[in-house]
């Protein structure tokens, strides 16, 4: 079950990698400025973590394209 201190520990460790994550009590509504609207509590911790990953690639995925063709 997720907790707002396993949320907590989410957000502090995607931090060191320079992910910003905002958080509203226990949905994340931000990763790297770009609005999402997740609800912590449907995830277990390991889903959310690799959620939030496949978010960052779809952003990076996405500025590649756009660099490349504008």
């Amino acid at each position: 079950m997720m907790t707002e201190q396993k949320l907590r520990a989410i957000v502090d460790v995607y931090a060191r990698y320079n992910v910003e994550i905002k958080t509203d009590q226990m949905k994340i509504t931000s990763i790297n400025q770009h609005e999402v609207d997740f609800d912590a509590n449907t995830y277990m911790q390991d889903q959310l973590i690799e959620l939030i990953a496949k978010v960052l690639a779809n952003q990076l995925i996405k500025e590649v394209f756009e660099e490349e063709f504008g």
